[in-house]
Order: structure tokens, then C-alpha cells, then sequence
């Protein structure tokens, strides 16, 4: 499998939601249900804010050599100068040929010429997820506000 991790276009739009569309029920409908996947994608993948982040560099697509976009995340600032990867996300049947790395290392890369570390939250039911972070170097780190049930993960640039 060939891709190549580039900035999304605003052209990307439809297939960026397309991704969050797939992935969104098979990763949260078994944890969480019906009700908070559809109202997920009403709320974080609906075409205004999909386009709003892509229109400000926050989303980094993965291509693969036919154009189709097969991965995505949504990386910006949160506490300058760290970066929070908000979204990540690979089509299920292109997950486990190093996708996901890429795109991770992309965000890594964006934190490193940024001046920060890189964050990222899951649900903490969601064990995969934390293997996966894990791997790529990532380690708990607190909350950056409070009442939140996500488990937080940072990954040090080093500076």
C-alpha cells in the first residue's frame, strides 16, 4: 500500500467527513452507543467545522496513490506551544500498514517545529487506542482542565 501524508485542500472535505463517517461507529457504538456516535458526527464532523479546520491547517490527510483519502487527523494548538491532536482516524480496512504512524508522525513533526509536545486523549474504555500511543511514544500526562473522563496522553518533543 502506497500513501503520502499531505495537509488536507478544501476540496478534501467529503472524503475527510467520509473517514470520520466509517470510523465514528465502529469505534464509539459498541463503547458508547446509537446516540453519542450520531450525535458525534453532528457535532465534530459535520461539513462547517470539517471545513473551518481544513481552512486553517489543522487536518492532515492520508492519500493513497489512486487520491483516496484513507486517513485523517486534526492537530492544533491548545496550550501554546503545545499541540493537541483532537482527531485520529484510518478507515478500517487500511488500518495496520503504518497509516496511523504516519500520520501520527506527521502531527510529532508539526509539535517539533512548533516548539511543544504533542497531546491526545481517548475514552479510557478504548485499550486499543492506548496500545497504539503507547508505542509511538506517548505517556499519561494530567488533564488540561478538569471533570474530563478522557485518559490524556504526551508526547515530548524534546525541547
Amino acid at each position: 500500500m502506497t500513501f503520502k501524508v499531505r495537509p488536507a485542500l478544501p476540496t478534501d472535505v467529503h472524503d475527510v467527513r467520509f473517514v470520520g463517517f466509517v470510523t465514528w461507529p465502529a469505534t464509539y457504538g459498541p463503547i458508547n452507543g446509537t446516540a453519542y456516535v450520531v450525535d458525534g458526527l453532528d457535532e465534530y464532523w459535520n461539513a462547517q467545522v470539517t471545513l473551518a479546520a481544513i481552512e486553517n491547517g489543522a487536518i492532515d490527510v492520508a492519500e493513497s496513490s489512486d487520491g483516496t483519502i484513507i486517513g485523517m487527523t486534526h492537530v492544533e494548538e491548545l496550550n501554546a506551544p503545545d499541540l493537541v491532536m483532537w482527531k485520529l482516524y484510518v478507515l478500517p480496512d487500511m488500518q495496520h500498514m503504518g497509516v496511523g504512524r504516519a500520520l501520527v508522525e506527521a502531527a510529532k513533526e508539526r509539535a517539533r517545529v512548533h516548539g511543544g509536545d504533542l497531546i491526545t486523549e481517548f475514552d479510557a474504555t478504548n485499550e486499543r487506542v492506548r496500545g497504539f500511543y503507547q508505542r509511538e511514544g506517548f505517556v499519561s500526562t494530567p488533564a488540561p482542565w478538569p471533570d474530563t473522563n478522557a485518559v490524556w496522553l504526551k508526547w515530548s518533543s524534546g525541547r
